[in-house]
């Protein structure tokens, strides 16, 4: 998206209408290493998993956007 096509942009885009994303389903596995609480969302279609589409983050990287506001 161009610079001068935000300013066309709703303050509050649909992702999908406006910004052109294309959302997926994901899986969201809790794991504890080290010590350390990682997440890892994995896409619930199979071929998506199989184009290294995965995210590995830690716990407090993560935050809900609905409850946070």
């Amino acid at each position: 998206m161009a610079s001068n096509e935000w300013e066309t942009v709703p303050m509050d885009p649909d992702p999908e209408s406006d910004l052109g994303y294309d959302p997926i389903e994901w899986d969201i596995v809790s794991t504890d290493t080290g010590g350390r609480e990682q997440l890892l969302f994995l896409p619930a279609d199979e071929d998506a998993l199989r184009s290294d589409a995965f995210i590995v983050a830690e716990r407090s990287a993560v935050t809900d956007v609905v409850e946070n506001r």
